[in-house]
């Protein structure tokens, strides 16, 4: 295969690059920190609240219903399900496509990731094959699911990715994956079926990881936000479009203006000031991990821990400033969960007295490890029993956050980024298990 690395990095192709730059520039307000209503602390420690209005809308525009099947209008969330189908397509045939084209080698010595050192730039090609492969179970997992309810899957359409060189590979797919997370935030509080909202909430955390990873490899921030941005599925698919050369049936997406009451706003026995209180005593708990955790270990303990030991300088100077913004990010949950349990009329749970039980800057990289995809899977367990829509959406907002949180400290760790194509739950009982290892006094 033809060497295609830096020397190629300014290709002359302005079509390409004028389709490049279109979807970099549309993407590039992913991450704000406003979510319907829901605002996080910036990295100047503004705090939050979540909006706790009930309306949620998805401006979609699409063609007359009569073209939709009637397994489509009997299941009112196939179209969303062939929604989300359309992006997985997309993005399992860029990466398939794409890891044909350049080779291992090219994709180590890309200009974007030179500064990494061997044995992080080593593991990128086999990292991009698992998240190929992601998206290929992403494909297979919701084509299943439309054929299941009774609908017509959409086809993988034809597409041109205009990437010229690997590192035009690496800035498309950040600028996918995080468009991925925005799109099912967006189209998650619509999701009627709780089975069918369970699987997506597993599907969106993951694209979180994915992106957290390749942010990272674009020398950006792996999570950006305090809570993450959801996009309409207009929006998304005017970014899908740049992309896109077949024609689209957007007829496919179509809602309609009646849909049956979401099974999540069904009386389950839970309110939503008791998830929210759950929420918030796993959030108190991390938020005192990292903020007593800063304070004892310096900046060169963290550096040099022995965890970290065959990363290169460059990666390891990056770790402290990275946990210093988890900190952060993780005092703006506190404190925009404990907002929102008074505005809703509740009493919001306090701090404990927490014993983490890490003596050295190594284990206490593995316990934040622990306890964020704890995190994850708490959030994914929760979501199916939240009511108000914008309570819902601000804490997928946070799901995805803490995702990106846990594919950070996976790789300090030596482990996957992303251990599944799809993560899994797990309920208040087994977490508040995990959790009552570290809590000494409520």
């Amino acid at each position: 295969m033809k060497q295609n690395n830096d020397a190629t990095d300014d290709s002359s192709n302005t079509g390409t690059r004028r389709t490049r730059r279109a979807f970099l520039g549309a993407t590039a307000a992913v991450g704000t920190l406003a979510l319907a209503g829901c605002t996080g602390s910036s990295d100047d420690g503004a705090s939050s609240t979540m909006s706790t209005s009930t309306s949620t809308s998805m401006d979609t525009t699409t063609s007359d219903m009569e073209t939709t099947t009637e397994g489509e209008m009997s299941n009112p969330d196939v179209p969303i399900l062939n929604y989300a189908l359309t992006l997985e397509h997309l993005e399992y045939a860029f990466y398939r496509d794409s890891l044909k084209k350049f080779s291992d080698d090219e994709l180590m010595n890309a200009k974007v990731v030179s500064k990494f050192g061997d044995g992080v730039r080593m593991d990128v090609p086999d990292y991009l094959k698992t998240v190929r492969d992601d998206e290929a179970a992403h494909v297979d997992a919701l084509t299943q699911t439309v054929k299941k309810l009774g609908g017509t899957p959409v086809e993988e359409g034809e597409y041109d990715f205009g990437c010229d060189t690997p590192t035009d590979f690496f800035g498309v797919a950040k600028a996918l994956e995080n468009t991925g997370v925005a799109a099912y935030a967006g189209a998650a509080p619509s999701v009627v079926n709780n089975d069918v909202l369970a699987a997506a909430a597993g599907i969106h955390s993951v694209e979180a990881r994915h992106a957290a990873f390749l942010n990272l490899l674009n020398e950006e921030s792996p999570f950006p936000n305090a809570v993450n941005e959801a996009k309409s599925m207009d929006d998304v698919l005017k970014i899908a479009g740049n992309f896109v050369t077949s024609d689209v049936d957007t007829s496919k997406y179509e809602m309609g203006d009646s849909r049956p009451k979401q099974d999540r706003k069904k009386n389950d026995g839970t309110s939503d000031v008791d998830v929210l209180n759950y929420a918030l005593t796993l959030e108190h708990l991390e938020n005192a991990f990292y903020r007593d955790g800063l304070k004892e270990f310096s900046n060169d303990d963290l550096m040099n821990a022995d965890a970290l030991s065959k990363f290169d300088e460059h990666t390891r100077m990056k770790v402290p400033a990275y946990l210093s913004k988890i900190s952060d990010h993780e005092a703006a949950h506190v404190d925009a969960l404990t907002k929102t349990v008074k505005k809703l009329g509740g009493k919001p749970v306090g701090e404990a007295t927490y014993d983490f039980g890490y003596e050295n800057a190594s284990e206490f990289l593995g316990v934040a490890k622990a306890l964020e995809n704890t995190g994850v899977a708490a959030y994914k367990g929760a979501a199916p029993t939240v009511e108000n829509d914008d309570v819902f959406a601000a804490a997928i907002g946070i799901h995805s956050v803490e995702a990106e949180h846990a594919s950070f400290l996976n790789e300090v760790n030596m482990t996957s980024p992303f251990p599944n194509a799809v993560d899994e739950p797990k309920t208040m009982k087994e977490v508040k298990k995990i959790a009552g290892q570290f809590i000494v006094s409520n």
